[in-house]
């Protein structure tokens, strides 16, 4: 599967890290957990570009063999940083695999790969901050009041 080259393409990573995130300033940014046809839809639309390490591929590639993503690990780390062109940020979860201070291991034995479970978890960035859409949340809703009231009124005469 060949996904599309759009200039709004997902990222996706095995971590999650704060410098992602520098490049979007005041915004909101919201989480869900989503599924792999979810996913697929989504990268269908709008491609894919990953951010793993060379010695990640072997994961990636069961991440492939299991959910069908045909996800392509880059020759190079690709650094990531969301923006308003890259708004959205797949980051797949490792559960069931030894860790050393919270980082996945460079490498793992065929045991410890088989006892290896994946989560899909989207970020999506918003340049409006949360405060501000609140804000128009609530206007929008006394307005919305003011006209049922407007319309349900009823006639003295």
């Amino acid at each position: 599967m060949n996904y599309p080259k759009t200039g709004n393409e997902v990222y996706v990573s095995f971590s999650l890290s704060n410098t992602m995130f520098t490049g979007i300033g005041k915004g909101t940014i919201t989480r869900e957990d989503v599924s792999v046809d979810y996913l697929k839809n989504l990268f269908k639309k709008y491609g894919v570009i990953i951010s793993a390490k060379p010695e990640q591929r072997r994961l990636l590639d069961l991440v492939n063999d299991i959910y069908g993503l045909d996800l392509q690990i880059p020759e190079n780390l690709k650094l990531i940083q969301l923006s308003e062109k890259h708004r959205r940020l797949v980051v797949i979860s490792v559960h069931g695999l030894r860790r050393v201070n919270g980082s996945l291991l460079p490498e793992y034995t065929d045991e410890e790969f088989q006892e290896a479970t994946f989560s899909f978890v989207k970020y999506y960035v918003q340049s409006r901050h949360y405060d501000e859409l609140v804000a128009e949340n609530e206007k929008l809703k006394k307005d919305l009041d003011a006209e049922v009231e407007w319309r349900n009124r009823v006639s003295d005469i």
